[in-house]
């Protein structure tokens, strides 16, 4: 039976995907460059986070986390059917995907979090003179090592990306650009929610990064 493109992403998820990993690129990157513009990076970074949490509870089928956050146990069964070479096709993310969206989730909350305390001779992020120096300092250390954990997160999801093309003809890449794949004529697609939905939640999303970056508030 010849396949057909039936949808499988939506355009908020679409955009929070690209989003995130230009945001975090672009942060890591001028993080010794450009205070200013390092900053602006790291709030689209967290505007991202509760923008993703929300769309989690009140987005389409395959954006909800009720639809692909699994038990301990699924994930483990799963991760031992592919060091067999053995791959169940998942419409949405896999246990592991759903494990990698939660990590990079809660990794991205604690790194901006404690960015926001880094004190330096010439920089004072939004909270930085709201505590002393000492901790201060070591919320700025703490900064830069989830940072590196975090590229190294992402580097791994890049690596078993290209794994799932190479040894299980699985294109991830593709769906998560165009929002559809190929599927038999009669799959039924999943519920997608509306675009306004999507455009509250954002709004949620960018007022509450506004307060917790002192944006709103003094």
């Amino acid at each position: 039976m010849e396949k057909v493109e039936k949808r499988i992403w939506d355009l908020p998820v679409r955009i929070f995907h690209w989003g995130l990993a230009i945001s975090f690129a672009g942060a890591y990157i001028t993080a010794e460059v450009s205070n200013v513009i390092h900053q602006a990076f790291a709030f689209l970074c967290l505007s991202f986070v509760p923008f993703r949490v929300m769309w989690g509870l009140v987005g389409s089928h395959t954006a909800r986390f009720s639809s692909f956050v699994h038990g301990f146990d699924t994930v483990k069964a799963y991760g031992f059917e592919l060091v067999k070479f053995r791959h169940k096709e998942y419409w949405g993310h896999n246990p592991l995907g759903a494990v990698a969206v939660v990590v990079i989730l809660g990794l991205m909350t604690a790194l901006v979090l404690a960015g926001l305390f880094v004190r330096e001779d010439d920089f004072a992020a939004p909270w930085a003179l709201s505590v002393g120096d000492g901790l201060a300092s070591m919320l700025g250390g703490l900064h830069e090592v989830l940072a590196n954990i975090l590229m190294f997160v992402v580097v791994f999801h890049i690596i078993a990306i290209l794994a799932y093309r190479l040894f299980f003809r699985d294109n991830l890449i593709t769906p998560m650009i165009k929002g559809t794949r190929p599927a038999n004529p009669d799959f039924e697609e999943p519920k997608f929610a509306p675009l306004w939905l999507a455009i509250i939640s954002a709004v949620i999303a960018i007022v509450l990064t506004g307060a917790i970056f002192r944006i709103w508030i003094f």
